[in-house]
């Protein structure tokens, strides 16, 4: 039944009175009462005065509810809690225990408090319900059965607690003046790359802008993207991250804009230590790059395999190692990204500040769930398959990486660092220990 609008039915029938009154005056007639005369026409008036009262009552007074409030919020939040706990896996990514825990740590430290008759935990929740499972705002609405004004400000107040969070999570942990375990316990990377503290890269995300702001943005993706540069060392913790550059920024460049500026607070390797780099980026202190011109990255290595097990040279060989060392950040980014969904498909109408931060927050959640959970699933498969790579491990890659256009001059105390590795290599297949 269509609703009327008395406001503006009799706001349209005085003009029309107004009207006819000046017409009648003019042709001297006499002027007829603007009021209904005649049964039908009371009867039509009274008719839609009552539409309309009925019409506002089912609205404003006795409306519908659009969520169950019996089962909204924390009720919705314990029928998950309380259930099985892979569903509490698949839900919130993580497991029971670990997110009581990070529910406390974003209290305790970083100032995340309940708002009206939304607890803390329904809005850690909703802020991992957000950004993990494939769940968008409508679909976070009806599984918590609330209000998107509600989920949209619960994510917000999480996203900033977390952000709080990366200053002090996303650092590195490890003592850097050991040679790290990992290392250690495998003979293809020990001793030769003992002096290695962590391996950086950069990926790329998806990035939601206005029209006129995404052709900077676009790069060999043919798609606006974030670039971004990050660390991580062999705990496959991040311990470093830049957000934020256009995706048409060469990872070079952003490179060295980093390692330069103060302001960014890059973690510069000790002395006689080195993080490594693909060949994208030059072989400078504290850096060492692959071979350029050689194989390098691992499918390249596999494919080879199907007809030789052997080398071409010394220098291939060199590459492999380095290269399966190097995938760490490779795997790392990987674990990121499959469990943060969200990351891959970002909202188109999320704003910009909030795609950013978005990356450090979850890149935090991400180390403290591999501090505080040893059982976690996602991270229990990396760890039985050292080898293991997700599925889009080399999607950012391109022919530059394996050819080594980067932009800037190595350095001689950095190539002789890694002719001395190659050698070490090399003389360790025939069972000699040069170190």
């Amino acid at each position: 039944m269509e609703t009327l609008d008395v406001d503006s039915n009799l706001a349209s029938l005085s003009k029309s009175s107004s009207t006819s009154i000046l017409d009648d005056l003019s042709s001297g007639d006499e002027i007829e009462s603007p009021h209904p005369t005649s049964q039908k026409e009371k009867f039509e008036v009274m008719f839609s005065l009552a539409v309309c009262a009925a019409n506002h009552y089912n609205t404003h007074v006795h409306k519908t509810p659009c969520y169950n409030r019996e089962y909204s919020g924390w009720a919705a939040l314990l029928s998950i809690l309380n259930g099985n706990a892979q569903r509490c896996k698949n839900s919130l990514h993580m497991r029971i225990e670990t997110f009581f825990q990070f529910c406390q740590l974003l209290v305790e430290d970083y100032g995340l408090k309940p708002m009206p008759h939304v607890t803390i935990e329904e809005q850690v929740a909703t802020f991992l319900m957000l950004v993990g499972p494939r769940m968008g705002n409508r679909q976070c609405q009806e599984a918590m059965q609330r209000s998107g004004f509600t989920i949209s400000k619960s994510f917000h107040r999480v996203l900033k607690a977390c952000t709080l969070m990366s200053m002090d999570w996303i650092i590195p942990f490890t003592n850097n003046s050991v040679t790290h375990e990992y290392i250690r316990s495998n003979d293809r990377h020990y001793p030769h790359f003992k002096d290695c503290i962590g391996a950086i890269d950069g990926t790329h995300i998806k990035a939601a802008l206005p029209t006129e702001l995404q052709p900077r943005f676009i790069g060999r993706k043919q798609i606006p993207t974030q670039n971004i540069l990050a660390v991580c060392d062999f705990d496959m913790c991040f311990t470093y991250v830049l957000p934020g550059w256009e995706g048409s920024a060469h990872d070079t460049r952003i490179f060295y804009d980093t390692i330069k500026n103060p302001a960014k607070k890059f973690p510069m390797p000790p002395p006689d230590k080195y993080y490594l780099v693909d060949a994208g980026y030059p072989n400078i202190k504290g850096f060492l790059a692959p071979y350029k011109g050689q194989k390098y990255h691992l499918p390249d290595f596999r494919r080879a395999a199907t007809y030789t097990n052997t080398y071409n040279n010394e220098y291939e060989m060199f590459n492999h190692r380095h290269s399966s060392l190097r995938t760490t950040i490779e795997r790392t980014f990987g674990c990121w990204k499959n469990r943060f969904y969200m990351i891959k498909d970002i909202p188109v109408n999320l704003r910009w500040e909030d795609q950013v931060a978005l990356v450090p927050a979850t890149m935090a959640i991400h180390n403290f769930i591999r501090k505080v959970d040893k059982l976690d699933e996602d991270f229990l498969e990396y760890d039985r398959d050292p080898n293991y790579l997700p599925e889009d491990a080399y999607s950012d890659r391109n022919n530059d990486n394996i050819k080594g256009d980067s932009i800037g001059v190595n350095d001689v105390g950095m190539d002789s660092v890694r002719d001395n590795i190659c050698t070490s290599i090399a003389f360790s297949r025939i069972g000699v220990n040069i170190y």
